[in-house]
């Protein structure tokens, strides 16, 4: 018996069972196991800043959208169960961060250390190279997104690497993980990562979009 399943052990009062990894890219090692019938995740990290990145979002987000339950927490490492994921729902997930960019529009949360700073600057240049993607917005785009004062005045919380890896769908709710790029950005950093990874969904992605902001 590994450590992970001594502590899964200790923890359960039952012998894990190891059911497979989840590659992550040689960033954190993520095991599978099943005890006491359900399935948990054991997440370990291979930096203690990532782990606690992770557990500080966990608390912020948790009131504002749906986060794997916690079962322990520890300096490198987070146990927590495992959501039988079906296909992501995309539109659920489009509607719950433009609620989330509201809400913590220029929040003064964004000004705490454990917030990833992700700069806007090249944003405007994204747009003219996707040009199939914004159509005949492009330029009115590029021309928003250069203002540097839009800009700075449009920080917000920010997944940071939402796609449908991280939107996990389970009895018709949306799950978010994975929050080490998290922090405060411009809220179309996750909005033009759902528009390049579903670009024949785009009509519907603005349009659900627009629909649940609360910003101009």
């Amino acid at each position: 018996m590994n450590k992970s399943e001594d502590i899964l052990h200790n923890l359960f009062g039952s012998m894990p069972v190891f059911i497979f990894n989840i590659n992550c890219y040689n960033r954190n090692l993520i095991s599978v196991y099943s005890v006491n019938g359900k399935k948990i995740i054991f997440k370990k990290f291979n930096e203690k800043e990532s782990a606690i990145k992770e557990k500080f979002f966990y608390k912020v987000l948790r009131t504002h959208c749906k986060i794997p339950q916690t079962y322990f927490e520890s300096d490198d490492f987070i146990i927590t169960e495992f959501i039988e994921s079906s296909t992501p729902n995309l539109i659920r997930a489009v509607r719950d961060w433009a609620r989330i960019h509201s809400d913590f529009l220029e929040n003064k949360i964004l000004e705490d250390k454990l917030m990833f700073k992700h700069q806007p600057r090249n944003l405007s240049d994204y747009v003219l190279k996707h040009k199939e993607i914004f159509g005949e917005n492009t330029e009115k785009l590029r021309e928003i997104l250069s203002s540097k004062k839009r800009e700075e005045n449009h920080s917000t919380l920010i997944h940071g690497d939402l796609f449908g890896r991280n939107i996990l769908t389970m009895n018709e709710n949306n799950y978010y993980i994975d929050f080490e790029f998290s922090g405060s950005g411009h809220p179309t950093k996750d909005l033009s990562l759902l528009l390049l990874n579903h670009h024949d969904m785009k009509g519907e992605i603005i349009k659900i979009y627009r629909e649940n902001m609360h910003y101009y």
